[in-house]
């Protein structure tokens, strides 16, 4: 009598997942370094420069005068009008930005000098610096109605400051193997639950983990740790980035100048 073949259970989706990126290996270490950043920058760009955007708005419309009231803002929205819409886009694109913020970090966080103190101090001046000079101009509505200016220059130029201290901080609490993040299913449940929550997220993300991916792959090489460890090289960089910080901070101060 002839014995039929006994059939195996096919393996579950984490079980595949697993067998794509092992524990310990470059693919699964990569995997958590995106998970982490794309995460913190959804989490932190949703509630500062979401949450956080809607609160100073708030702050600004009860500080100006009535007139103020019914004037579409330079972002497009109503001001003095609190809708669910307008809520939500307006943490949709907090989110996208942090996703980029949160990348950049990542990118820049090995030139960093110092103490954690000081390194979270000197991103949150760069942030506040660069992102408030593109936040903070002397055309349109918003600096010219709502009063009083120096709050308006202050809590915009405060939100991306936020971000930027506290942004090093939550990447590496994410980043660690054993954070909540990385158990079980939530390594993937969470990823997917905060980027389809608000769709444009698929493309950026999508761009945010090809360009890890790829960096990873660039850091991996021999010749890219002969780069980074050169003295001369670490210091162009550096200069290069405040540089930019510097190119950021000028336009700044001179558009708070006019403004105020």
């Amino acid at each position: 009598m002839t014995e039929l073949p006994i059939a195996r259970p096919r393996p579950g989706l984490r079980a595949r997942l697993e067998s794509l990126a092992p524990p310990g290996s470059r693919q699964r270490a990569s995997a958590v370094e995106i998970r982490a950043t794309v995460l913190a920058g959804i989490w932190l760009g949703a509630l500062i420069g979401g949450v956080g955007g809607r609160l100073a708005m708030l702050v600004l419309r009860l500080s100006s005068p009535g007139s103020v009231r019914g004037l579409i803002s330079d972002d497009g929205f109503l001001i003095g009008q609190v809708t669910l819409k307008g809520t939500y886009s307006l943490i949709g694109v907090g989110a996208m930005i942090g996703v980029i913020g949160a990348v950049t970090y990542r990118w820049v966080d090995h030139w960093l000098i110092g103490p954690g103190w000081f390194r979270q101090v000197t991103s949150a001046l760069g942030a506040g610096a660069v992102v408030g000079s593109m936040l903070v101009h002397t055309d349109g509505v918003d600096f010219r109605v709502l009063q009083p200016r120096g709050l308006a220059v202050a809590l915009f130029v405060l939100i991306p400051a936020l971000f930027g201290f506290f942004i090093g901080p939550l990447e590496t609490l994410l980043s660690r193997p054993e954070a909540w993040v990385n158990r079980g299913r939530r390594g993937w449940i969470l990823p997917l639950a905060s980027v389809v929550a608000i769709p444009p997220l698929v493309i950026v993300t999508a761009f945010v983990s090809a360009f890890m991916l790829a960096w990873a792959a660039i850091r991996q090489s021999p010749s890219y740790s002969l780069i980074r460890d050169n003295r001369f090289f670490g210091l162009v960089v550096r200069s290069v980035w405040l540089t930019i910080a510097a190119a950021g901070l000028a336009s700044l101060v001179g558009d708070a100048t006019v403004i105020l």
